[in-house]
C-alpha cells in the first residue's frame, strides 16, 4: 500500500508546472479562469483548485503537494483575499517553498498588501483574523511578512 502512495505522489509532483493561489470568491470566474486557461493553451499544466482536484483526493493535502512540487507560483491578490486564512496560509507555504511567485494585482495595488494604511481591506482582514478567528499572532506576522514580500516583487 505505501508504494501506492508514494507512487501516486511522485506522479502528482510531477504533473503541475504552476500553482494558481487565488481568493475563489472573488476571481475564480474571472482572472484565476482566464490565467488557468492561457496557461494550459501555451501548454503548461496549470492548477486551479477546483478544476484539478483529483476525485478521492482531500483538497487540502493535494493542494499543499501542488504547492511544494510546482515549479512557478501565480498568486492573484483581490479585494477579499486576506479575508482568507486559507490564501494566507497558501501564500506562507509558496514563499517557504522557495520557489518563483508571480503576483497578479485584480483590484488592488501592491501598497496594499503591505497595509501601512489601516483602512484597507487587507488591513481590515487581519484586525478580523486576529479579533474574531483568535489566530495567534506569530502566524500573522508570518502571513504579513509574505504579503510584503511579495508586493516588492518587480516584473522584469
Amino acid at each position: 500500500m505505501e508504494n501506492t502512495q508514494t507512487n501516486a505522489f511522485q506522479t502528482l509532483r510531477t504533473t503541475y508546472d504552476i500553482f494558481i493561489n487565488h481568493r475563489g470568491i472573488d476571481s475564480k470566474e474571472t482572472v484565476a479562469s482566464l490565467v488557468y486557461h492561457n496557461l494550459q493553451n501555451k501548454g503548461y499544466n496549470a492548477f486551479l483548485d477546483k478544476k484539478s482536484v483529483q476525485v478521492g483526493r482531500r483538497i487540502p493535502r493535494s493542494i499543499m503537494e501542488v504547492i511544494l512540487s510546482a515549479a512557478v507560483h501565480v498568486a492573484i491578490f483581490s479585494n477579499n483575499y486576506a479575508e482568507s486564512a486559507w490564501c494566507l496560509k497558501q501564500l506562507y507555504l509558496m514563499f517557504k517553498s522557495e520557489t518563483a511567485i508571480v503576483p497578479v494585482y485584480w483590484g488592488v495595488q501592491p501598497s496594499e498588501l503591505r497595509m501601512k494604511d489601516k483602512d484597507t481591506a487587507y488591513a481590515r482582514a487581519f484586525q478580523i483574523h486576529k479579533r474574531t478567528r483568535k489566530i495567534r499572532t506569530q502566524k500573522l506576522k508570518k502571513w504579513k511578512k509574505a504579503l510584503s514580500k511579495v508586493s516588492r516583487i518587480q516584473a522584469d
